[in-house]
């Protein structure tokens, strides 16, 4: 039996940080197999070096992930967008095809220190485990590692 994939495109403002960090993760949950998942912003970004050590931490390497924007995908290949920022729920909204559904997470962007890494680490970290804990509560646990 062929069963069809879920749909699944997670957007933050520049598809940097919190839409690759979630895409990342989301790979990690028990669930994954049964989605096609990806992520967008609004706006190009560049990678971010924070995002890729914290993920690293987390034993994911992001490192490769291909930055892209809305306009790079069709809203009808979505069934579900989960939005991190206003400006990125905002496009989703209006972009959204018509059986598409949005939700926004409202997770705050990370806070960067110029005068300590360290707090600037820890403040994507606080951000990687605020996601983390908002998809388990979605769509249930991470997979066991082997």
């Amino acid at each position: 039996m062929n069963v069809e994939k879920k749909r699944l495109l997670f957007t933050c403002t520049q598809n940097a940080v919190r839409s690759v960090i979630a895409e990342a993760l989301f790979s990690q949950l028990a669930c994954a197999a049964d989605y096609t998942v990806s992520s967008c912003g609004v706006i190009e970004g560049a990678a971010d070096g924070y995002a890729i050590a914290v993920m690293k931490e987390a034993g994911i390497d992001i490192s490769l992930h291909q930055l892209q924007t809305f306009e790079q995908l069709a809203a009808s290949d979505f069934d579900l967008i989960i939005s991190f920022s206003a400006e990125a729920q905002e496009q989703a909204v209006n972009w959204a095809a018509g059986n598409t559904g949005t939700l926004f997470w409202e997770v705050a962007p990370p806070l960067i220190d110029e005068r300590s890494r360290d707090q600037t680490l820890e403040s994507y970290r606080r951000l990687r485990d605020d996601i983390a804990a908002r998809l388990r509560a979605q769509f249930g646990p991470f997979a066991q590692k082997t």
